[in-house]
């Protein structure tokens, strides 16, 4: 006996194509946004930019995973290289969640370098537009003529070759600079060093000399997050975003602010 079922549309015991094709359609949406919803972004997008807000092409970025999000082993591929377009904008795949530390290098210019903490898990039903606001800007700024010049410019070469032996003295003939961009570019080149020890004497001078440094503040939260001083580094980042109005800086510092916030408990218990 051949049964009518009314939900589908057709006859129970009878072979439909059509019904059993929108069935499989319906399964395999629902799987695929289960699986979405809990999978990592690994996708981030960012701008190289000039002191005068200027797309810098051709710049090299490098990202590199210092330690895991809430403060642990970090797990997966650790290191990543781009470089940056006409407009720019450079993009990363394969990014997974965890303290990152960029930076961007380009001939003329004191590297860049920032350290921050991305969550990059979106929870189920929040869509995609948790991401939205990680856009890091990163900014070189013109390398000074005279000698303190070529002092930064060897210094950001050695650190860049993986010189520290080399990097130390150079930096020691900037410890007493009354320039707060001199300073703040020498804190700039320690962080491109993986030494946030070093370089937050360094930012904290700049700020002494110039209360408004972005850079300056910039750096201070970095380095604290390079550290896993959570709070501070919460607390600088707030400054910072206080002292630019770019919205895309804004808007990447307001996120870091948030992601630290929600790890402060768990990232406390790591140290």
């Amino acid at each position: 006996m051949i049964l009518y079922n009314r939900s589908l549309g057709v006859k129970r015991g009878a072979y439909n194509s059509a019904v059993m094709r929108r069935l499989f359609t319906t399964l395999g949406l629902v799987l695929l946004a289960t699986v979405l919803s809990a999978q990592p972004l690994d996708r981030l997008t960012g701008k190289v930019l000039d002191a005068a807000g200027q797309p810098l092409k051709d710049a090299d970025v490098r990202v590199e995973a210092i330690f895991g999000f809430a403060g642990s082993d970090f797990l997966g591929q650790r290191t990543f290289s781009a470089r940056s377009g006409a407009k720019g904008e450079w993009a990363l795949l394969g990014f997974k969640s965890g303290i990152w530390v960029f930076d961007a290098s380009a001939p003329g210019f004191v590297p860049d370098v920032v350290a921050l903490p991305f969550n990059l898990v979106v929870p189920a039903g929040s869509g995609l537009n948790g991401i939205a606001v990680w856009h890091p800007v990163l900014r070189p700024t013109p390398i000074p003529g005279g000698d303190v010049g070529r002092t930064i410019a060897e210094a950001a070469d050695a650190a860049r070759a993986g010189r520290p032996e080399r990097v130390a003295p150079l930096l020691k003939r900037l410890v007493d600079s009354s320039d707060a961009t001199v300073l703040e570019a020498a804190g700039r080149i320690c962080l491109l060093m993986r030494d946030p020890a070093v370089a937050r004497p360094f930012f904290r001078k700049a700020l002494e000399r110039d209360p408004a440094s972005f850079r300056a503040a910039l750096g201070m939260g970095s380095s604290a997050l390079m550290q896993r001083e959570v709070d501070l580094a919460a607390g600088a980042f707030g400054d910072a975003r206080k002292l630019t109005k770019d919205k895309d800086e804004r808007g990447y510092l307001s996120a870091a602010i948030n992601e630290l916030n929600k790890a402060h408990n768990v990232m406390r218990g790591t140290y």
